[in-house]
């Protein structure tokens, strides 16, 4: 059986976590809150928090996961990298593709980053519903992608 790892799994990847139990697979899902969708083996615990998060992960194994940057810092995503075989889906959001730190955003091998949606008239951020089903995307096949537009800069919401 497919074990997967979700980091934000009560939150903008819960309908990713969701999608996955119902697929069949064994999802561990770590989030801050005291609660975990349906099917979610939950790990509550505060991602940012290097010694809690490494106790409660242990020395368990997932075949791949998806992970919600602003969940994991600098010292975080390396721990929960190491307890992965396979696949780590890393979603950004569109911080970074900021042209001030960058002239044009190219995601790396495996990173969805998050844009918006620009229908022409107005802008908006995308739903858990559509974050998810990109991440998903990733997963299955490993190719960056960008969800939506990250310019002109100015035109975010």
């Amino acid at each position: 059986m497919t074990s997967i790892l979700v980091v934000g799994a009560s939150g903008i990847l819960a309908p990713a976590a969701s999608a996955l139990v119902e697929r069949g697979a064994e999802v561990t899902g770590i989030s801050r809150r005291r609660h975990s969708p349906a099917g979610v083996n939950g790990l509550h615990v505060d991602a940012h928090d290097l010694p809690a998060l490494d106790a409660a992960l242990g020395a368990a194994r997932w075949t791949a996961a998806i992970v919600y940057e602003p969940a994991v810092t600098a010292l975080s995503l390396p721990r929960i990298q190491a307890a992965i075989d396979g696949h780590v889906v890393l979603v950004r959001t569109s911080a970074a593709a900021d042209p001030a730190n960058d002239d044009e955003p190219a995601p790396a091998s495996g990173v969805l980053l998050l844009g918006w949606v620009d229908d022409g008239a107005s802008t908006r951020w995308h739903t858990p519903r559509e974050v998810s089903d990109a991440a998903l995307e990733v997963l299955a096949d490993g190719e960056p992608r960008i969800l939506g537009t990250v310019r002109p800069w100015e035109h975010r919401p």
